[in-house]
């Protein structure tokens, strides 16, 4: 059964429980209404038959009973009865009633008001009766009225049943109907829902779940969906553009070695020229062998939490990655200068080390031999920034944006700033750049300073 038909059939049910219980409170205060009506007639009449019996100086059931008769033929509907100090019957208006009337109980005759009851007859009728005890009367006598009480129900005429049935299954179709509208339209977000997420499960990721005014609660459940979908969308973005570089990336070195090694198969190379094949195809499969290790160290970062920084000197630690930074810069005769100030911050050292050592070696990549690459440490506010300088021929502003893209480079394996963002931005860091052609380029990386320190309010240079 579907989600629509099943709140249907519950706002079908809702809706007969309510008018169900409408019709029921509506008879029980009509009942009371019509209590209320003949406890009045009753206290009126019991009064009145009162004053009858006290109007004699000396009670005379003989001398009263015409009295007590016509008292009885005026009221319309009446039962009224007499009894002694003992319960014996004296005078009845309808003996057979009087019979099935159950004796009055003992309490009554100690009453010295009027006591207002309803009696079951055995035929299932009610019977509203008002008893008096009238001590002062021929040694005590106990006056008794009663009046029917009309059943609502019964009070109906016979052909009303058939019109609140009928009644009752129209109210119940349209229920049904107008319960298949409101769920039809209540559920309506939830089936664009599903029509957008069965085309993006085929692949079609531009697609946006339309929403309507008025839906606040699923309107947030469409704005995050939303949400989601423009992510998948975009990570699917970046996902074929990184597979595409990183394609063209390992293209490069197998065309080289390739086309180098069927030139010497073509000939009939010497030793030297053998040699020479081996060593350019050693270099292209270190080539490759940089970019496939980025690659895993990329999966193992998506893979794995961002663990718990601690507190490290950043000075420190920066001095020990110059002298690996000045390994990596000795082949072009490049140098590498440090400025660092006393600052500590929350990292993890493996990873910033690593991040940092990934961008000097883009530096080292890209700055011509000769060329100079200066470390600083620096400490302003509530955080620390280390930052890496080269003078070589720096970035396009248009290639700004995309320098820290999986896959995107302009020299080396493409993946190494990328990475280097993604583990600084694993606890907390962030990663600015900044740079003109012919000026070099500057990455600045932000982090959390460790609480405590007194740093200065601006940056110093």
């Amino acid at each position: 059964m579907t989600l629509r038909r099943r709140l249907s059939l519950m706002y079908m049910a809702a809706t007969a429980a309510f008018f169900l219980l409408s019709a029921l409170t509506a008879v029980f205060f009509f009942q009371r209404g019509l209590q209320a009506i003949a406890d009045r007639k009753l206290m009126s009449a019991a009064d009145e038959a009162a004053d009858i019996l006290r109007a004699e100086d000396r009670f005379d059931l003989a001398g009263v009973r015409p009295r007590l008769d016509r008292f009885s033929e005026s009221l319309d509907g009446f039962f009224l009865s007499l009894r002694g100090a003992r319960g014996a019957l004296l005078y009845s208006s309808d003996p057979e009633l009087a019979a099935l009337r159950p004796p009055a109980g003992a309490g009554v005759y100690s009453r010295k008001r009027i006591l207002l009851q309803t009696v079951s007859l055995p035929a299932g009728e009610k019977l509203r009766t008002a008893s008096l005890f009238l001590p002062g009367v021929s040694g005590g006598l106990l006056l008794e009225l009663g009046l029917p009480l009309p059943s609502p129900l019964r009070s109906l005429p016979a052909g009303s049943w058939y019109l609140l049935g009928a009644a009752a299954l129209l109210l119940l179709v349209a229920a049904g109907w107008a319960g298949w509208a409101i769920a039809g339209r209540a559920l309506a977000p939830i089936d664009r829902i599903v029509e957008v997420a069965r085309k993006a499960g085929e692949g079609a990721l531009s697609g946006r779940i339309p929403r309507h005014s008025g839906e606040d609660e699923l309107g947030g459940l469409i704005d995050v969906l939303n949400g989601m979908l423009a992510a998948i969308e975009a990570y699917s973005i970046k996902l074929r553009q990184f597979a595409s570089n990183v394609s063209h990336q390992l293209k490069t070195p197998l065309t080289i070695m390739r086309g180098e090694t069927e030139v010497a198969l073509l000939g009939k190379p010497g030793r030297e020229e053998a040699v020479a094949v081996l060593e350019s195809n050693l270099a292209e499969l270190e080539t490759m062998t940089l970019v496939i290790e980025d690659i895993l160290e990329y999966s193992r970062l998506d893979g794995r939490g961002a663990g718990r920084p601690k507190v490290e000197r950043l000075d420190i630690l920066v001095s020990r990655i110059a002298k690996k930074a000045a390994v990596l810069a000795f082949p072009k005769s490049q140098k590498v200068e440090t400025d660092l100030e006393e600052v500590s911050a929350l990292v993890q050292a493996g990873k910033l080390e690593q991040a940092l050592l990934n961008i000097i070696d883009n530096a080292v990549k890209n700055t011509p031999s000769g060329g100079r690459i200066t470390l600083r440490v620096r400490g302003s506010g509530g955080s620390a920034a280390v930052t890496v300088e080269d003078n070589g021929p720096g970035v396009r502003k248009e290639d700004l944006p995309r320098l820290f893209e999986r896959g995107y480079s302009t020299s080396g394996s493409g993946i190494g700033l990328g990475l280097a963002r993604a583990m600084v931005e694993s606890f907390s860091g962030k990663i600015e750049v900044s740079s003109a052609p012919g000026a070099g380029l500057t990455v600045r990386i932000l982090l959390p300073a460790a609480p405590g320190q007194n740093l200065p309010s601006k940056p110093t240079e």
